[in-house]
């Protein structure tokens, strides 16, 4: 899994994606999903802001994008997720952010995502969808993931780019 999280910071670190951005989210891999952490390295490398969500169970579906600064800001939360540790205070607004690496159980490739169902990243950007500017979402999958069509509902956003192991590509815009 390691080369192929790799592999996938490779085609990020050739792409002027991450060089134009100021402010990142990540998220922690569970259950299989294809790693951030050589992502999250490169980019606390090159002195960008990063971020990791973290859900509160009184928050319906919502979660604050709290700072990271290194694996000693983060412990095991109440669902065995490693969670940042700064203070909700300290959180970021999602429209402040450049780009969100999402995770994702399939995409298809007209940019639609099956995530593991409970709705927190559609929900996240819909609150703060009053905003005119949107983060880049990026999802990173390994490439086996890639299904023919995804249903869609009113609700969910779309990736603007993925990348696998294989490939970066971009939603309506040229492959990098």
């Amino acid at each position: 899994m390691e080369r192929s999280a790799i592999a996938v910071l490779g085609h990020l670190s050739s792409s002027e994606l991450i060089q134009s951005a100021k402010n990142l989210a990540f998220y922690l891999p569970i259950k299989g999903e294809i790693s951030c952490w050589p992502i999250i390295e490169y980019a606390l490398s090159l002195n960008k802001n990063c971020y990791l969500p973290k859900v509160f169970p009184n928050k319906k579906r919502g979660m604050w994008f709290l700072p990271y600064s290194g694996k000693e800001s983060v412990q095991q939360g109440p669902y065995g997720i490693l969670e940042p540790t700064a203070k909700i205070s300290e959180a970021i607004r999602p429209s402040d952010l450049d780009i969100i690496f999402v995770p994702l159980v399939a995409y298809d490739q007209s940019g639609n995502r099956l995530g593991m169902g409970g709705g927190y990243y559609d929900t996240t950007l819909a609150q703060s969808h009053k905003n005119k500017q949107q983060p880049h979402l990026v999802g990173l999958a390994y490439n086996f993931q890639q299904v023919p069509i995804i249903p869609t509902q009113s609700w969910d956003k779309k990736l603007d780019a993925i990348v696998t192991p294989s490939y970066f590509r971009r939603f309506n815009e040229p492959s990098d």
